[in-house]
């Protein structure tokens, strides 16, 4: 697989577009647990890298 902007891109437009889908079928709360999940895998990786 090419790596660069194009798959970049690519992998964005997935996520956005699993994200919509998600948005229409899950509860709110849901929603609340993967906004903290993503936070604590941020600041994970914020630790890691920088």
């Amino acid at each position: 697989m090419r790596k660069g902007r194009r798959g970049m891109w690519g992998c964005i437009a997935i996520f956005a577009g699993l994200v919509i889908i998600l948005s229409l079928v899950l509860p709110v709360e849901f929603w609340w647990f993967i906004f903290a999940a993503a936070l604590i895998g941020l600041g994970i990786w914020y630790l890691r890298c920088c």
